[in-house]
Formats: structure tokens, C-alpha cells, sequence
């Protein structure tokens, strides 16, 4: 084969693969990137489309973030890491002596986990007239500690005048509140303060436009409401009176008012029927359970 074919058939096998590599590129690779091309082209025209919307989303989100930091850094509640029930107490004997005259009896009822925080549940029940009462809520939810209360039963008790002090008006309550703990130790250390001033309240919600007008309890008989059950076996119960002093009554005894009509041991109750300046009324008492207190470690 001379040299000049040979030449010849050496720049037609290259023409040829030029031109294959050509059309590879024009009909196979080129349509394929401008199709992602066009896509990029329309998502980068949506987002321009779509910038009135994020500058929206970011000054609403930078609104929040301040507005929380500044809750953050105002914040007056601390939490701590375990919350103990002996110093539980002597925080509500504080906010007691700033209330006024509040009769309080605690029960720890157990402890509830929640990740990285919890409370312990209480069970709170005594008497108080109602402004005193009235100072001690507003203190127990505006204090340092954060308590909430989870439930609260409230009623009004005429007590009739004596030797010592002209009759009044009690409030008897019972409320359950949970103390709140967090391993966080930033909660611990609250940040801002608060002043601490109740509101003033003109008047008492539970103050009758009428009396009943009962009798003064003179033989210092057991008061059924303003009294804590604290066991009852088969015919025989056993309480706290309103004076600290521990009685045990059976059916048909006299209390104030009235009389014992029924002691339930099963059901750690007892029933009484009292007469109220002739309006009768049943009420009952329940023995109230606690449970062991086990600390919450940081």
C-alpha cells in the first residue's frame, strides 16, 4: 500500500470519529445538560419569585427571636434542680408569714419525669379568711419558684363569734400544685427581677348578704370542715379537729352542727349531717394519702 493511502485512510478514520463524537455531543449529551440547565434556570426564577415572602419569614422570625430573648433575659422564676419537700415547705411557711393568718397541711403525692425537667405533686389543704388566702395565691404564682396549681376547690365557712374574736367567715381549700425541677442549671439563676406587691381586693367573694347565725361551738365540739381524717377502722374514725387536737368519733357522735351518720373504712371516708341555721347539709371527709419522696438528682 503506498504511503500516500495510507495517509488517506488515516485522516478518513479520524474524520470519522470526529464526526461520531459530534453527533454523540450534539444529539445525546448537549439536550441532556440544557434540560438541567432549564431546571436550575426555573428553580433560581421560583426563589426570585419567592423573595418578598422570605424577607417576610426572616423579619417574623427575627421579631420572635428578640421578643424571646428578651423574655429570656427578664425571666424572674427559677427552677431548681431537685425540689425536696421539707424545703418546699419552708418556702410556703415564708409566703405564709407575708399572707397573714393561712392554716396549710402538705402531702407529697409523687413525682412525674419529664426528660430534662419535672414536679412533684402536693396536696395542699387548710383555712384562711379569704384576703389572707387571697395574698397567699397571688404570692405562691408571682414568687421566684415556679408552682402550678393543677386543680382548687374552694368553700365559704361561717365561723360563729366566740369569747376571744366576733364570728367571721373562713375559706377552706384544697388544692393540688406541682413543684417544678429541671437539670438545666441556666434555670436555677433567674435572670430579672420583679416586684412583688398584690393586687388590692375590695371585696370578699365569699361574704354572705345573710348569715345563717349559728350557734357558737361553746363545747369546742368537733368543726367536720375545718377538720383533717386521718384513719377510720370498722365504727371508728380518727381526725385532727380545728384546733390541732386529735379526736376519734363513731357513728351517731355530736359534732358541730350536727352528727356522724356514717364511717365508710373501706373507702377511708365518713359522712356527717349538719344543720345550718336550718338549712341541712351533708358533708364528708376523706383521708388524704401522700407517698414517699424520693430526691431528684442534678
Amino acid at each position: 500500500m503506498s504511503y500516500k493511502l495510507r495517509n488517506s485512510i488515516a485522516l478518513g478514520v479520524i474524520l470519522v470519529l470526529i464526526l461520531g463524537v459530534g453527533i454523540y455531543i450534539r444529539a445525546f449529551s448537549l439536550p441532556g445538560k440544557l434540560s438541567k440547565i432549564e431546571v436550575e434556570i426555573k428553580r433560581i426564577d421560583e426563589e426570585l419569585q419567592n423573595t418578598p415572602s422570605l424577607i417576610n419569614q426572616f423579619n417574623d422570625l427575627s421579631v420572635l427571636l428578640d421578643d424571646t430573648k428578651k423574655r429570656w433575659e427578664s425571666r424572674y422564676k427559677e427552677i431548681p434542680p431537685a425540689d425536696i419537700t421539707a424545703q418546699t415547705y419552708a418556702y410556703f411557711s415564708g409566703l405564709m408569714d407575708l399572707s397573714g393568718d393561712v392554716k396549710l397541711d402538705l402531702i407529697y403525692n409523687g413525682v412525674q419525669q419529664k426528660g430534662n425537667y419535672g414536679y412533684n405533686i402536693y396536696d395542699l389543704k387548710g383555712e384562711a379568711r379569704f384576703a389572707d388566702f387571697y395574698r397567699f395565691i397571688w404570692y405562691l404564682e408571682n414568687g421566684r419558684r415556679l408552682y402550678k396549681i393543677q386543680s382548687l376547690n374552694l368553700k365559704g365557712l361561717e365561723v360563729a363569734e366566740t369569747e376571744k374574736e366576733p364570728g367571721h367567715i373562713l375559706v377552706t381549700y384544697q388544692m393540688t400544685l406541682y413543684a417544678y425541677f429541671s437539670s438545666m442549671p441556666e434555670l436555677a439563676t433567674p435572670g430579672g427581677e420583679r416586684p412583688i406587691a398584690p393586687n388590692y381586693l375590695a371585696k370578699d367573694p365569699f361574704g354572705p348578704v345573710i348569715t345563717t347565725g349559728i350557734p357558737p361551738n361553746l363545747r369546742s365540739l368537733v368543726e367536720v370542715e375545718r377538720s383533717d381524717l386521718k384513719a377510720v377502722i370498722p365504727g371508728k374514725a380518727f381526725l385532727v379537729d380545728q384546733n390541732n387536737v386529735f379526736k376519734t368519733l363513731q357513728e351517731g357522735d355530736e359534732v358541730y352542727l350536727g352528727y356522724v351518720t356514717k364511717i365508710v373504712p373501706e373507702e377511708g371516708r365518713i359522712e356527717c349531717t349538719l344543720n345550718k341555721g336550718g338549712i341541712i347539709e351533708k358533708v364528708e371527709l376523706k383521708i388524704r394519702y401522700g407517698a414517699a419522696q424520693n430526691v431528684v438528682q442534678k
